[in-house]
């Protein structure tokens, strides 16, 4: 047995369950995931007994927290496991009790559950693929609607009657175009026909804005995000949730440095030169790093030289705060994308930045990830010379990684804190200078860090003297 704890658990809870009389499977994801040679993150076990019944095992453990979906005839349980290595660890397991649906509710998050059988339970679920259940004590696999078929073929089939499935649960939509990317699966035909008739009927309006935000960060985040952005726009479900997106096709750009197309054909570029793996922030700054060319194109007639946008990375920002925060964002999230979508052409200007205005863009906590946008969205500028040719020569971002990796240097040996360093903060400037409370604070604050960093200020009696000098400019606010 390979040394995944959460298996060694699930092959314990499963002993014991038999050794009280009762039937236990591994079923869903975990199973399908170990007959295509991926590690599962976790293991989930169905049996024939009740969840007092479960609870009632002197060797399951309770959980860590409240469990609240006993209701559900689902029960966490703990179990003790020892690894080969000799240490020794307690790992949570969900074990759900053979259910149907009685009276199946949108979403199901209010469906009427009751006990049932292995064949009910597994007629419940979603595709075929996640319906194959597995003896962890034999390691017989038991197949009641022909998964292994599809697995071998690399299908996606909805159970049963496809939109039925869809009704039950609209997120379903989501999680197909999602699985099917994620496995680099086809969908069968019948599943991919309810897709595009569920999304066409607005089946997506009834999804919760926190399971839309994280079935697409997933599928923005996975190394196959560009099959999946194009699945989401076929289908027409990129179009019904990120409008703002889709309203990049056929904005044109100047030819002599966007040979490769339009907006929307620079985005994907864009996707595809990035890193097989990135943080959900990158994922989404890479997205909409350029939406706010949609409202500021300007064409050559306009210009009289050529297509511009300008300022469009400050439209870009608030865009993309809205669309973060209509899916459910948190402000710090929603704040770093925006800074990322912001600076993604200042960043090109920072060797010629002041020191000090250089040190402050680089010890933004989203720094790391702009550089790679910045890297993505250089390699998917193409340009044409004086005779059209194309040149997609490689960008030098030499001196960008050079100064990025002094900085780190630096900033494990000493990171500079005019906090730290010299003691000067927001009290600092209120009992000193008697201003009012307020963003000024804040901003007189971000002047004395620059100049801080710039070797400006090495001293207190330096920073007293040019916030004197900033408040006599009349830039702050003494309140």
């Amino acid at each position: 047995m390979q040394e995944w704890p959460q298996l060694i658990g699930a092959h314990t809870a499963a002993l014991c369950l038999n050794a009280a009389g009762f039937e236990a499977y591994i079923i869903g994801g975990a199973v399908r995931d170990m007959l295509l040679g991926y590690t599962p993150k976790d293991f989930d076990l169905v049996t024939d007994a009740t969840p007092d019944q479960v609870t009632s095992i002197p060797d399951f453990k309770r959980p860590r927290y409240i469990d609240t979906s006993q209701a559900y005839g689902v029960t966490r349980v703990r179990v003790p496991v020892s690894l080969e290595a000799g240490d020794s660890q307690d790992v949570e397991l969900e074990i759900a009790t053979y259910r149907r649906d009685v009276a199946a509710h949108l979403g199901r998050t209010r469906t009427k559950v009751e006990f049932a059988h292995l064949e009910d339970d597994v007629q419940r679920r979603d595709f075929t693929v996640n319906a194959l259940a597995l003896d962890p004590a034999t390691y017989q696999l038991i197949d009641i609607i022909d998964g292994l078929s599809d697995l071998e073929h690399r299908l996606l089939r909805f159970i049963g009657e496809p939109a039925t499935r869809i009704q039950e649960d609209p997120l379903r939509v989501l999680r197909a175009i999602r699985l099917k990317n994620q496995l680099a699966f086809d969908y069968e035909e019948a599943t991919y026909e309810a897709l595009e008739q569920a999304i066409g009927r607005q089946a997506l309006d009834d999804i919760a804005p926190d399971r839309i935000r994280f079935e697409l960060t997933y599928m923005l985040a996975h190394k196959r995000r560009l099959s999946a952005l194009g699945d989401l726009d076929g289908l027409g479900a990129l179009e019904a949730l990120l409008p703002e997106v889709t309203a990049q096709k056929g904005v044109s750009q100047p030819e002599t440095i966007h040979a490769e197309g339009d907006v929307w054909q620079h985005c994907l570029l864009t996707m595809q030169y990035l890193p097989n793996i990135i943080s959900p922030r990158l994922a989404w700054a890479a997205l909409l790093h350029d939406v706010g060319k949609v409202t500021t194109a300007r064409s050559a007639e306009d210009t009289g030289d050529r297509i511009r946008f300008d300022r469009h990375y400050e439209a870009g920002a608030e865009i993309a705060r809205q669309v973060l925060r209509r899916i459910g964002f948190g402000k710090r999230f929603r704040n770093e994308v925006a800074w990322m979508v912001r600076h993604h052409l200042a960043i090109d200007d920072l060797p010629r930045m002041r020191p000090g205005r250089a040190k402050h863009m680089m010890s933004h906590p989203a720094f790391a990830d702009l550089l790679q946008l910045h890297k993505a969205d250089a390699h998917a500028a193409w340009s044409t010379d004086a005779s059209g040719a194309v040149d997609t020569g490689p960008a030098d971002f030499s001196q960008l990684e050079q100064m990025w990796a002094e900085f780190q240097r630096e900033q494990h040996q000493h990171p500079p804190s005019l906090k730290h360093d010299l003691g000067i903060d927001g009290n600092w400037l209120l009992q000193n200078f008697g201003l009012s409370r307020g963003p000024h604070i804040g901003e007189v604050l971000n002047v004395l860090e620059e100049k801080y960093l710039d070797d400006e200020i090495t001293t207190p009696e330096d920073a007293q003297a040019a916030v004197r000098d900033y408040l006599r400019s009349g830039q702050g606010d003494n309140g």
